[in-house]
């Protein structure tokens, strides 16, 4: 085991003991485990209903788990620092947590669609009970707009509130002082009921005024509420048995509180944001989004996309965010909803399913290409599990290691609190805390740590961390801003619990995590801390289950470490008997295999263009009484024009000759180009000691057996003798010359035969001879000069050439200024999208 490892083992073991000895001082629901299992609450509460008078059998029933933060945040402003940690509060049973038990009626098929909680339990709710984390009854409320179910029968008002206190919520009143009894003027009745335990009185249904009992304790030093109040409605029912009608005098429990000291009367009031917050929240969630949307669409425009592993990275986020959504609707509102409901409950969540599986397969996209680009640690590995392939002595280190990371990040996270003095509490749905309310909890809860841990490692992590690293060159410049930016991250949006206090409580802590993370990724890499964070976040999220006394909650966290135990276990296998991932052949991504022939064929392509390019002649022969320039343009980057002009004597040795050429080959790019190259080839061999229409005649046949049927070439040779200013035209299928002369341009007829070379396997070339002056000028050129195309089709056309050739200065100007006037007027007729190549040879004479 290397050194680096076993330092890391060493912080991490120190750091799970930090989060374990500190954890009473540091968590919400310390001491306070799950003892009751949602199935049991539902039990007890059915047995509850019995004694209060009715049955649940026709009724909805939900209980969720409650976590009573605003009272805890009653009780910090109220003590301050003198406030105990909440596990001591927990272990003086004061009211922190517990379970809510709603019940109601189910949504008519016609009713109107709605999943919010409050908006149905209005128009459903029948009763809510509130139960302590000791099981106890705390509060009792009915929804006034629906009929409340319970009755407790009784002749004496006083006997009823004793009994339904003491007997049936099993308080004992011994305990306490009957402080008031209250008539609350809110019903209209009959006949008031006595004080002095006398007979109810009553003559119908609807009688009398609601009496509110109100009992506080003697001694305010013993455990329990402080106080208790209850409200109830006189009522008489009447039951139909064995055709007899039996009146019964009782009441109805309009509302029931058992308070501590500080306890407010809203338990479920919405804790309040701050600023600073909600600032975190919005710059982390609009960062993050922005970053892998705009680096995802980036790089699939550039192809640079491994699309199976994308696509399986959605549809698995997809899957997981809609099977915890869907399992959350059956655990929590399903009773209540009808079909419809449900059906548009299941597709909202569809869609943000689907935005979720969106988002991390262009956060994965996003990882991928630049870690490949910056050869990142680990990145092997990711590849190998692709391959389904896995049991490497690195991956066994990566996953060692990962686990030490976790340790080191919950010691931070546990040291942080600690100085801060605050705790951290598990996260909160509009149901409370859901995780603990849902089945199968070992389920729900593994599905909602894997996509937070897959989401914040490819988002948080993978992405932000390489694209920072490829922008910021300076090291404690990256560290510094990388700390920020994940400190800023983490706390906004990727922590499944919330921390009590000021949110810079929060930031700090995180930033010196994501100090740690920034390191773990420089030296190891993705899936060393994608493994801690899991890890991270499972520990916490199971701490509410640690040691309960109810084996089926119990069950929870000893599975879930068991979970926990299994990859750490196949780690140290894998670190002491795994083979080397070295050994793996490498793997290289489909598109960057593409990019790879893509710029070997850019490549090759700019070598066969300079090589054209070097065929053709660098700068024109420097002759007494003659100015010759040429040039030639692609119209891609490789063309099947070809011009050239050697000076020579042709077979006199008294007359020295300029010979000037222009090919043109059918087609275009580099098909055109090798033939284009092979003609120069050709013509090079004779071009200094030939006639024109020798040269012609000679290469016919070779040129004939070497192209295709569908291949033909356009070539002229011109021979200018200096002496007797002579010129030999030879043509062969190729445009007209033009020849300016005073002024006046007009194109030179060369004699037939004009076949192209390669059309025909022999034909007989002759030459036409012109007696040049001096002051003219001559043009050669290929046929993608007149054919040029502006952006609205038109052509520029030979007459438009010619007109072209008399509007120039031709008489002041050198034949290479002369040229580059082409050239830019051709490049501004067609937008400089050149239609075919272009290539031209201009004379002086």
């Amino acid at each position: 085991m290397g050194q680096r490892l076993t330092y890391w083992i060493f912080l991490g073991v120190m750091g799970f003991a930090a989060f374990f000895l500190l954890h009473a001082s540091i968590a919400f629901n310390a001491n306070a485990p799950i003892d009751q299992s949602k199935s049991a609450v539902e039990g007890k509460t059915a047995q509850l209903a019995t004694q209060l008078g009715f049955t649940t059998d026709s009724l909805q029933m939900v209980a969720t788990r409650t976590q009573h933060l605003n009272y805890y945040d009653v009780l910090r402003d109220s003590a301050g620092s003198d406030l105990p940690p909440a596990a001591v509060l927990n272990e003086r049973d004061v009211n922190l947590t517990g379970w809510l038990v709603q019940m109601g009626t189910r949504q008519s098929p016609g009713a109107r669609v709605v999943y919010d909680k409050n908006s149905f339990l209005s128009e459903l709710g029948i009763l809510d009970i509130r139960y302590d984390q000791e099981g106890k009854v705390r509060r009792i409320s009915a929804y006034a707009q629906n009929p409340n179910p319970t009755f407790v029968a009784g002749d004496s008002l006083f006997a009823i509130a004793n009994r339904i206190v003491g007997d049936i919520f099993d308080y004992d009143l011994g305990q306490y002082i009957l402080n008031s009894v209250d008539v609350q003027d809110t019903l209209k009745g009959s006949t008031e009921p006595g004080f002095e335990k006398q007979s109810l009185n009553m003559s119908n249904s609807s009688v009398g005024n609601n009496m509110v009992f109100h009992w506080k304790k003697k001694n305010f030093d013993s455990p329990g509420p402080q106080e208790i109040s209850l409200e109830v409605e006189p009522m008489i029912k009447e039951n139909n048995a064995s055709n007899m009608a039996r009146i019964q005098y009782g009441v109805a429990i309009e509302e029931f509180r058992a308070l501590d000291k500080y306890e407010p009367e809203q338990l479920d009031s919405v804790q309040s944001i701050s600023k600073l917050d909600l600032v975190t929240t919005f710059v982390s969630l609009g960062l993050l989004a922005f970053l892998i949307f705009f680096l995802g669409i980036k790089y699939i425009n550039k192809g640079q996309v491994e699309w199976r592993r994308a696509i399986i990275v959605l549809v698995s986020i997809m899957a997981a965010v809609l099977l915890w959504r869907t399992l959350y609707l059956l655990s929590t509102i399903d009773v209540f909803l009808s079909i419809t409901s449900k059906a548009v409950f299941v597709l909202n969540n569809l869609l943000y399913a689907a935005v979720m599986g969106l988002y991390a397969a262009m956060a994965y996209i996003g990882w991928e290409v630049i870690a490949r680009s910056r050869d990142q640690e680990q990145l092997n590995l990711v590849d190998a599990f692709w391959q389904n392939q896995f049991f490497f002595r690195e991956n066994g280190e990566g996953l060692l290691r990962g686990y030490a990371v976790a340790g080191v990040m919950l010691g931070i996270f546990s040291v942080g609190l600690y100085a801060f003095d605050t705790q951290y509490y598990q996260a909160d749905s509009q149901f409370g805390f859901a995780e603990a309310s849902m089945q199968p909890k070992l389920l729900t809860i593994n599905i909602s740590i894997w996509i937070n841990a897959v989401l914040v490692a490819l988002g948080h992590v993978g992405v932000v961390t390489g694209f920072l690293s490829s922008k910021i060159n300076n090291r404690w410049l990256y560290y510094g801003v990388g700390t920020l930016t994940l400190g800023l991250l983490f706390t906004g949006v990727a922590k499944l619990f919330g921390i009590f206090g000021p949110g810079w409580y929060d930031l700090v802590i995180f930033s010196v995590i994501g100090a740690v993370v920034l390191y773990v990724m420089e030296k190891s890499g993705l899936l060393s801390f994608a493994t801690g964070w899991w890890v991270f976040m499972a520990i916490v999220m199971i701490m509410p289950y640690w040691g309960s006394s109810s084996m089926d909650v119990a069950y929870i966290s000893w599975a879930q470490f068991i979970i926990l135990g299994l990859p750490l276990l196949y780690g140290f296998i894998a670190f002491k008997y795994g083979s080397s991932v070295h050994e793996l052949s490498g793997y290289i991504p489909a598109y960057q295999q593409r990019m790879a022939d893509h710029l070997r064929v850019e490549k090759e392509i700019e070598i066969a263009r300079e090589s054209q390019f070097k065929l053709m002649p660098l700068k024109p022969p420097s002759i007494e009484g003659v100015d010759v320039y040429g040039f030639f343009m692609p119209s891609f980057e490789v063309g099947g024009d070809y011009f050239d002009y050697i000076v020579g004597h042709n077979g006199s040795e008294n007359s020295k000759v300029l010979n000037m050429t222009i090919v043109d080959v059918s087609g275009k790019a580099m098909k055109a180009a090798m033939h284009a190259v092979f003609t120069s080839g050709l013509l090079l061999s004779r071009l200094h000691r030939d006639a024109p229409e020798s040269i012609l005649r000679e290469i016919t046949p070779t040129l004939y057996s070497r192209t295709d049927p569908q291949t033909f070439i356009t070539c002229l040779i011109a021979q200018f003798h200096l002496c007797s200013k002579m010129l030999t035209l030879a043509n062969a299928g190729h445009c007209l010359p033009i020849l300016k002369r005073d002024g006046k341009a007009e194109f030179l007829s060369t004699p037939d035969p004009k076949y192209p070379l390669g059309v025909q396997e022999a034909v007989d070339y002759k030459t036409q001879e012109i007696q040049m002056h001096e002051g003219d000028f001559l043009l050669l050129y290929s046929d993608g000069l007149p054919e040029a195309v502006n952006p609205e089709g038109e052509r520029f056309g030979f007459d438009n050439l010619v007109s072209l050739v008399e509007s120039l200065d031709t008489e002041s100007r050198p034949s290479n200024e002369i040229s580059m006037d082409i050239k830019r007027r051709v490049q501004k007729f067609s937008d400089y999208q050149l239609a075919d190549d272009t290539t031209i040879i201009c004379l002086k004479v």
